[in-house]
This record gives C-alpha cells, structure tokens and sequence, in this order.
C-alpha cells in the first residue's frame, strides 16, 4: 500500500496534527496485528523529509520484499512543527509539550486507528541527527513505550558537558532550562542510561555515526561511555557525513537492528 497521510489531533500541544503512515502490502488481506517503527527527522525538517530525502519508502519495500525486514507499520511523524526543531522533548519554558506529543498523542491515536501489536517489545523508535537525540530520549526517559531505539549520526551526549558560552548562545536554554538544573539531568543521555544500566526496562540500542561527521566525537564518545557502564549496545563507523547520502545509504542498517529485536522478541 501506498504511505497515507494521516491527520489526528494532539491534546498537549492544543493543535491538528499530521503524520505519514506505511502499512505493509498484506495490511487489507489479513487481520494480523504488525510491530511500529516510529521514524523522526532532524532539524529544519519535517514528516516528508525520510519519505521525500531518504527514500524510506523504496527501502521498506526493498527490505521486506527480501525477507530483510519483517512486515511492520512504520510513522513518519513532524517534531511538532515549532522553530527550528524541538528535540522531541517538553520544553522549558512552556513553548510546547513536544515529548507529550509522541508519546500522549501520536502513540496511542496510531495504536487506536490500526491495527499494531500493543507491546513496548513491538514499538520502535529511530531518528537521525536531532531526532537521533529524540529517538534515544523518548526511549530511555520511556522504556515502558519503546522497546528498542536507534540514531543515525546522533546528537547524543550530556548538555552538562557543553562549554557555557556554546550552551548560552543556543536555544537550549529555552528548551533544559539551566545548564546544571534538574531539567537538563532528566534528558542527560549519559545519567539515564547508566540508571537503566541494571532494569528490567531498559531498551536496546542502536547507533552508528560517519567519521566525517561533525557529530562524530559525540557518537564515539557515548559508546565509551555505554561500554564503561556496560550497557549493551550496538554502535559502527562507517565512512560518511552529516547528509541524506548517510542517512538513506544506512537506514537499512537501523531497520536491520530493530529486526533482530523482534526476533529476539519471539515474533
């Protein structure tokens, strides 16, 4: 089937909302129930961008014609459209309840309207470059929604760890509030996994960066880190930078990872 666009409404951002949707080609002749990946994009983007610049559609198809994938509804959401990106995250200052938006809204209207297997085992999350940073965050601050994610060149790290001066002329404060406050140690990648490190709950994850990627000591330094607290994970370099020639050549790989775990998860 074609990807739909598919408008609902969100409650936390008081606003009409819309996000693609791609069914599997046995969606209308059968009855089954079928796994979610929720796909986001980065910054200055939109819901169209892995549709329209990364040609996740042909991939899909590519992958699940091959075997490579197993069948799944996958959703292409928008950050929820303010600035120039929201980090997936409810922000600061009030601006808009960006986290609260996926995982209110958006999660439960795509369980509510087809026909999804209702299971954190079942329910992915990936994004590249901000929405690397969403994935693993709504992952990890939401280990009872999401059961695995994964970042493609990643902005993935500890705002605590970011020079003052570079922290102060951003949008950050706006959207953590104080560098050290409590806010910005609530979505410090680095203290929620090492928190999960030893739960029941915590996600899988995936992550892979180009070395030619301006966010490439970010990504190589948070493996350090999964690998000091031993937290299992994948991660891989590969050749490549910070483009839709990255992203759409290594989406196959995210894809590849989140079918691992719903193998490992009995499906």
């Amino acid at each position: 089937m074609p990807v739909q666009p598919v408008p609902f409404f969100s409650g936390a951002l008081y606003a009409r909302k819309s996000c693609f949707v791609y069914l599997p080609s046995s969606y209308e002749s059968t009855d089954r129930e079928y796994p979610v990946v929720y796909l986001l994009h980065g910054m200055y983007g939109s819901e169209s961008d892995w549709l329209l610049k990364g040609n996740a559609e042909a991939t899909l198809n590519r992958m699940m014609e091959a075997g490579e994938l197993g069948e799944s509804i996958v959703v292409f959401p928008n950050d929820g459209g303010y600035g120039q990106g929201t980090f997936y995250i409810d922000w600061y200052d009030g601006t808009g309840n960006f986290e609260q938006y996926i995982v209110d809204d958006l999660v439960p209207f795509i369980d509510e309207t087809f026909r999804t297997i209702k299971d954190k085992k079942y329910r992915y999350v990936g994004g590249l470059s901000m929405g690397g940073f969403g994935a693993f965050s709504l992952a990890l601050r939401k280990p009872d929604v999401f059961g695995a994610a994964a970042s493609l060149s990643g902005a993935l790290g500890s705002l605590r760890l970011m020079p003052y001066p570079n922290f102060a002329r951003s949008e950050f404060p706006r959207m953590f509030g104080p560098r050290h406050g409590e806010r910005v140690q609530s979505h410090d990648l680095l203290l929620l996994t090492a928190a999960l490190q030893t739960s029941g709950e915590r996600p899988h994850l995936y992550f892979d960066c180009g070395k030619e990627d301006y966010l490439y000591e970010y990504n190589a330094a948070f493996n350090r880190h999964l690998d000091e607290i031993r937290y299992p994970h994948l991660y891989t370099e590969y050749t490549g930078e910070h483009n839709w020639a990255y992203w759409t050549e290594h989406l196959p790989d995210a894809l590849r990872f989140f079918e691992t775990c719903r193998v490992e998860a009995g499906l």
